[in-house]
C-alpha cells in the first residue's frame, strides 16, 4: 500500500477559500475514482499549507486513477480557479510505501 501526499502553499489571505477550492477537487477525485481524498491543512510551521491524501494499493493503481482524474474535463478546468490562490511553485508531491 501506498500513501499519496499533495500539498500546495495557500496564498497570505485565501487560505480559506484554497481550503474551498482543495475540498471541491477532493470530492471531484472521488467521483471519478471512488478514492477518497482527504483535505488537510498545517497548524504548525507553514501555517498556510493544505495537503490532500490519498491511500492506494500500488503505484500502478494510483497511476490508474491519477491517468482518470486528469482525463477528466471537469478536473482540467479545475487548475484554473487556483491560480489566484497558490503560491507559484509551492506544490509538492511525496509518495510513501507503507512497511
Amino acid at each position: 500500500m501506498i500513501t499519496v501526499i499533495r500539498t500546495a502553499t495557500a496564498f497570505p489571505g485565501m487560505t480559506g477559500e484554497a481550503i474551498a477550492w482543495a475540498q471541491e477537487v477532493a470530492a471531484l477525485v472521488k467521483r471519478v475514482t471512488g478514492k477518497e481524498q482527504f483535505v488537510c491543512t498545517s497548524f504548525g510551521g507553514m501555517l498556510a499549507e493544505i495537503a490532500w491524501i490519498g491511500q492506494y494499493d500500488s503505484v500502478g493503481q494510483y497511476d490508474e486513477m491519477r491517468t482518470k482524474v486528469l482525463s477528466d474535463g471537469e478536473y482540467r478546468t479545475a487548475p484554473k480557479k487556483a491560480r489566484d490562490l497558490f503560491t507559484p511553485g509551492s506544490d509538492r508531491d511525496q509518495i510513501w510505501k507503507h512497511q
